[in-house]
């Protein structure tokens, strides 16, 4: 039953999330002058390009878990540093990326 839910939860991220992230600065207009919108210092960054996944700001001793689209753990990571890029040897296609609550979906090429 866990594992149902678990893979629900992960389908219901995987729908809402863009395909590749990138870092960006959003702008907000007040009272007609733009105003940059920071991100959290803490934040942890997930992003991928060609079979390497970059990491930001992940908190030392975490796990990076890669998950296929439809839930199944097919990679995990140990986090010894805090940001880094991680060589994966999987299948080409769209996978779930999470470390500690942070969960972006991701295209491995």
């Amino acid at each position: 039953m866990k594992a149902l839910i678990t893979s629900v939860l992960l389908l219901a991220v995987w729908a809402g999330c863009p395909l590749e992230v990138i870092a960006q600065q959003a702008n907000t207009t007040v009272s007609g002058t733009a105003v940059a919108k920071d991100k959290e210092p803490d934040s942890v960054e997930i992003s991928a390009y060609d079979n390497k996944i970059v990491v930001e700001n992940a908190p030392i001793g975490s796990k990076l878990e890669i998950y296929s689209v439809v839930g199944i753990r097919v990679k995990e990571i140990p986090m010894k540093q805090p940001s880094g890029e991680y060589a994966v040897d999987i299948a080409k296609g769209y996978y779930i990326v999470r470390i500690g609550e942070t969960v972006r979906k991701v295209s491995i090429r």
